[in-house]
């Protein structure tokens, strides 16, 4: 058993290392050697568990996507109406694209690789199949203002969720907001203006809260502390 723990723990710190070399590099320039380095194994420990570049960064790219998975369909159901969830849903995005290594490379990587879609690999093709599925049950309950695509609201609200690591990827200056407990999340805070300013035109008339329901995020301990429906 300690064996396998220790097997365990290797492969996680291979991913959290690959993610993190691929994010700040990209798949072409990132190297075996860096990763091992930084996951603080021998090469040969790497190619134990990851035989080519190739497998490990699917290997991210699909934990990415079931992490993601877990935190957004944690949120479905929980904070009626419909088009709260998907707010929310969006809130979440935001906060992994920030704080989460793992999902914030598999996204890079999905661009940079030239593979079918597959929501296995491909979060932005998770992503949107969860969103359209809350935004159609959403049209369904009359929650959004007649005349709206949910396909088109489903492409708006993940062109805005996934717009935020481009934000986040810019170096906060010395006048970044900053709350009593850290480091507020700057993608939220941009994701929270972009909702104030589309939610006239596209929801029904009810309470709605363009920075989410969730209360302020909050940085867990690794790429795999998962934010849970009840707040971040």
């Amino acid at each position: 058993m300690a064996k396998q723990e220790r097997a365990e723990r290797t492969r996680g710190a291979l991913l959290t290392a690959a993610a993190d070399v691929f994010d700040h590099v990209g798949y072409e320039r990132a190297s075996l050697n860096a990763i091992s380095e930084a996951a603080g194994v021998t090469k040969g420990a790497l190619s134990f568990h990851f035989a080519t570049k190739a497998e490990l960064a699917r290997a991210v790219q699909s934990t990415a996507c079931s992490s993601s998975r877990a935190a957004l369909t944690a949120l479905d159901h929980a904070h009626p109406p419909t088009l709260q969830t998907v707010i929310d849903m969006t809130h979440v995005l935001a906060h992994l694209l920030e704080h989460h290594v793992v999902v914030r490379a598999g996204i890079r990587l999905s661009r940079e690789l030239d593979y079918a879609p597959d929501a296995s690999y491909d979060c932005t093709v998770l992503w949107r199949e969860l969103l359209e599925d809350v935004l159609r049950r959403a049209e369904d309950d009359q929650a959004l203002a007649p005349g709206h695509d949910p396909r088109t609201l489903t492409a708006l609200a993940l062109t805005m969720a996934t717009g935020t690591e481009l934000l986040v990827r810019t170096p906060p200056g010395p006048d970044a907001p900053c709350s009593a407990d850290g480091p507020r999340d700057t993608g939220r805070d941009w994701l929270a203006q972009f909702w104030q300013l589309v939610l006239p035109g596209v929801a029904a008339p009810g309470p709605l809260r363009p920075t989410g329901t969730l209360g302020p995020c909050r940085v867990p301990a690794s790429p795999y502390d998962l934010p849970r429906a009840d707040g971040l």
